[in-house]
């Protein structure tokens, strides 16, 4: 055996190119051309499937069959001069190629040189790498190089001309199961067809064969068109590289015509004498066609879905006289029964290529709304560009409608177009209706689809303005809507690339897009008037912090002047008189509170943060009739005569007494005069932001920690992390306390703990309810002060309570509660003394049992509602005084 070095096989290998070329085509795996391509630069992405094809089927002739994904991708192609440079997937190549495919000849039947063939096979290379080359790494690249991956077709090596040539002379039956597979296994019609016709003309010894598809124009009417046409037998044909190069035949026209739309087989001895036979194609082509064999090609369901055709039967057979014979028809109709199968199974795949690039393409379009909202013309041309590459037409354009605009006078504000860019230069840009270059009857057509709102398909040539505007051959318009189905827009797409007018599948393409063209400009003039509102609030809420907050002035003001001894106000008094202070003497009453309850200290709150603190809280109240800033303060009084004169401190800890202090000053802030059922019943800003249940308080709540937010407003600044998230709970659960409707549901789990003798304050939950009780009781404690404090109150609650009632009337259009319907104030006193009897006093009751010290509350609670029932029985009589109802009447808080 001979031991050949390395170095001796490649240098045998160096000196026969031919052989090491031919032997690599032959054996090489997809792994080893990978390699190939790495090592050359040309493969970026390690992990890729193709489908292999077989061998040309021409001898040396390398046909790289297109039927693997390659030719659908058109980002980047290479120069034949200059493979070094990639061309950009720019609206200027696709021009330079549309112009350059119209310029090749589909009727070539010469020889081609050696420099040609070598070209035509650099150009295979590179269309076969160009898929890994020219994409970028994008997650849709790699989804659709991973889903190819996973598909393996069906492999047959295709074998030489001459080999078929060979084993057709030895065996027929050896040489027709070949063929049947050499077609078995392309899904590609370009690679297909070209297979067919070399296959046909080796079968039946014909000089030349073509293949023409049934296909379906946009008008509805049927032609033919091959995809490579008149391949004769020893040329060196490749498939066409676009659709451009097909060529047509009418339905019904010539031979090929008849055929189609007869079904019946032509076997013509002397074509040129039958008066169906057109010569057009001899004309040009300067090839005689003498006799011809022509039969359709039918599917599984007797349809036919192309028409085959043979020319000038070869005299060198020994049976032949240069016609086809009756031996010959039949091979050919069993051929073309697998004919029809493998052009059926193409047509399903290349269906759901082009599906699979469409729902690509469209879910690209879904990721481009998302991720630009902040540009209008951005979102629209993006959009444009897809449908653009998508649907093959020169040019696109939006056209938005004027707000307000009607349909009987449409008027469009503002014009997007999208151009084939002309010397290098796009036309990709938004204009002004009056600034555009758009002609006048187009502008003209669009008004008529947005009036309308139907689509517009015109499939032969408009007459326009010459000009700017160029000749318009076809065009598509749809009418753009919003989320509301109303038209805000217009959208068209003006002459498809290869010519032919926009078909159904047009048409449902670019439905697809108005779509998205309209979710996009909606979602991006929702995102503008978001931010457009963004900014108002911001505005809005600078504003409102330098008239609402405390300025420098105030707190000096008040730094300046002593907070006087509880004494001397009569703080400690649970008979405190509610108007006794003023706006000022207030703010340092709740300043003498803060110390006396030893909270200034204990928490290491500062003077002056404690003043300004103050004077905002004071100045976040509005000016009406109770619930303002007096109430707030009245309240926060309440708990500070619980907390030191009746000794309540003793049973919480000093950072539970903090936030329930904090949230009687702070538990009405921003309080409209209004309850909860009314914002209810109007749908009010606050209603759709905190919803029906503590609507007012979780407002109040949330008012109060802006203002701590403020700069030098926090008061809580000095706590630890644990005591500050403790105070602030307890500052939110002591605000909700004081919605009636949450004192219903912690009575009713406390008042059977008193009257069972099970509270016990050591309990934490039994603590949390006197917490929250404390909390109503200081916001209902008006009902036992002294009675001439009492009266006065109810008037302006009253007061306030009619305001609403007036609102309920005059917007709402109902009648208003008796406690709020000034036609009904002769009922004050009974309300009243219902009011004291059914709410504020069982609450006093137990309160008074927990703590005897709050007795005094309890007893003038009973005195007023004394008083209130004397004036009732005079009014009304005993008998409505003697049996109240069982249930009490809702009531707003507070």
């Amino acid at each position: 055996m001979t031991n050949l070095s390395f170095e001796a096989v490649e240098e045998w290998l160096d000196r026969h190119p031919d052989l090491a070329a031919d032997y690599f085509v032959r054996k090489a795996e997809l792994s080893a051309v990978n390699k190939w391509l790495v090592a050359h630069g040309f493969l970026t992405v390690t992990q890729g499937s193709c489908s292999r094809r077989g061998s040309a089927s021409l001898t040396g002739s390398p046909c790289v069959s297109p039927s693997s994904p390659i030719d659908r991708i058109t980002d980047t192609l290479f120069n034949d001069d200059d493979a070094k440079h990639r061309r950009s997937n720019s609206k200027k190549y696709l021009r330079h190629n549309f112009a350059k495919s119209k310029s090749k000849s589909v009727f070539r039947t010469y020889e081609p040189s050696a420099a040609s063939a070598a070209a035509e096979a650099r150009r295979s290379s590179f269309r076969a790498m160009r898929k890994y080359s020219s994409l970028p790494p994008s997650s849709n690249y790699m989804l659709c190089l991973l889903i190819e991956s996973k598909v393996r077709l069906p492999r047959f090596e295709s074998i030489t001309l001459d080999r078929k040539k060979q084993l057709r002379s030895q065996d027929e039956k050896d040489f027709f199961l070949d063929i049947v597979k050499d077609i078995a296994n392309d899904l590609d019609l370009k690679g297909l067809t070209h297979k067919i016709i070399v296959n046909l003309s080796l079968l039946l010894c014909a000089d030349g064969a073509s293949l023409f598809i049934v296909q379906s124009t946009s008008a509805g009417k049927k032609v033919l068109v091959s995809k490579v046409f008149d391949v004769h037998s020893g040329t060196n044909i490749y498939p066409a590289t676009t659709e451009d190069n097909a060529m047509e035949v009418p339905w019904g026209k010539g031979i090929l015509g008849y055929v189609a739309d007869t079904g019946d087989t032509v076997n013509l001895e002397c074509a040129c004498e039958d008066p169906r036979y057109n010569d057009e194609v001899d004309r040009i082509t300067g090839y005689h066609t003498d006799s011809l064999l022509c039969m359709p090609v039918k599917n599984s369901y007797d349809e036919i879905i192309a028409v085959a055709q043979v020319v000038n039967k070869s005299s060198d057979e020994d049976d032949s006289c240069g016609c086809f014979t009756p031996k010959d028809e039949k091979m050919f109709e069993t051929y073309l029964q697998f004919v029809g199968i493998a052009i059926t199974n193409a047509q399903l795949m290349e269906a759901s290529q082009a599906e699979y690039e469409r729902n690509r393409s469209l879910l690209e379009v879904v990721h481009d709304l998302f991720e630009e909202q902040t540009s209008l013309e951005n979102v629209i041309l993006k959009t444009l560009q897809r449908a653009q590459r998508l649907l093959k037409c020169e040019r696109a354009a939006v056209m938005l409608l004027e707000d307000g605009s009607e349909k009987q006078n449409v008027k469009f504000s503002k014009i997007f177009e999208l151009n084939c860019p002309v010397s290098g230069q796009s036309k990709n840009n938004a204009k002004e209706v009056g600034s555009s270059e758009m002609a006048k009857h187009l502008l003209h057509l669009a008004e008529q689809v947005a009036s309308s709102g139907e689509n517009l398909n015109i499939a032969d040539s408009v007459e326009v303005e010459k000009g700017s505007a160029g000749n318009v051959r076809s065009m598509l318009a749809m009418p753009i809507r919003n989320r509301n189905f109303q038209i805000i827009g217009v959208a068209k797409i003006i002459n498809k690339l290869n010519g032919q007018p926009f078909d159904e599948n047009d048409e449902q393409l670019f439905e697809a897009f108005t779509i998205f063209c309209g979710l996009g400009i909606n979602n991006t003039l929702m995102y503008n008037e978001l931010e457009k509102a963004m900014a108002r609030q911001k505005v809005a809420i600078e504003v409102l912090s330098y008239h609402a907050t405390a300025s420098a002035q105030e707190v000096q003001a008040l730094q300046r002047e002593a907070a006087p001894e509880a004494s001397k106000w009569n703080l400690g008094s649970l008979t405190f008189d509610d108007f006794s202070l003023s706006q000022d003497q207030m703010v340092l009453a709740a300043v003498r509170m803060f110390s006396d309850l030893r909270l200034t200290s204990r928490f290491k709150i500062e003077y002056k943060t404690l003043l300004r603190w103050l004077i905002t809280v004071k100045r976040n109240y509005r000016n009406v009739p109770y619930h303002n800033w007096r109430h707030a303060f009245n309240v926060a009084h309440n708990m500070f005569s619980l907390l030191k004169t009746c000794d309540a401190m003793s049973t919480f800890e000093e950072v539970e007494c903090l936030g329930m202090f904090v949230g009687c000053l702070c538990h009405d802030l921003d309080h409209r005069g209004t309850n909860n059922s009314f914002q209810e019943k109007t749908g009010s800003a606050l209603a759709l932001l905190y919803g029906t249940q503590n609507t007012m308080e979780q407002h109040h709540f949330n008012h109060a920690v802006m203002i701590l937010n403020s700069e030098g407003h926090n008061i809580f600044s000095n706590l630890s992390s644990s005591q500050y998230s403790r105070v602030m709970n307890i500052l939110k659960v002591s605000i909700l306390a004081t919605d009636l409707t949450v004192y219903f549901q912690l009575r009713s789990q406390f008042f059977p703990l008193v009257d069972e003798g099970q509270f016990d304050v050591g309990v934490r939950e039994h603590r949390d309810l006197l917490r929250s009780l404390l909390m109503t009781a200081c916001d209902i404690a008006a009902s036992t002060k002294p009675w001439d404090i009492q009266f006065k109150v109810a008037k302006l609650v009253t007061s306030e309570f009619f305001d609403q009632g007036d609102l309920e009337k005059t917007k709402l259009k109902i009648t208003p509660p008796a406690l709020m319907d000034r036609d009904r104030k002769h009922e004050l006193p009974l309300l009243q003394m219902r009011w004291i009897k059914d709410i504020c006093l069982p609450l006093f009751e137990r309160l008074a049992k927990v703590n005897p010290k709050i007795a005094p509350m309890r007893d003038g609670a009973l005195k007023n509602m004394t008083k209130w029932s004397k004036l009732a029985a005079s009014q009304n009589g005993l008998s409505d005084i003697l049996d109240p109802p069982e249930i009490p009447p809702r009531v707003p808080d507070g």
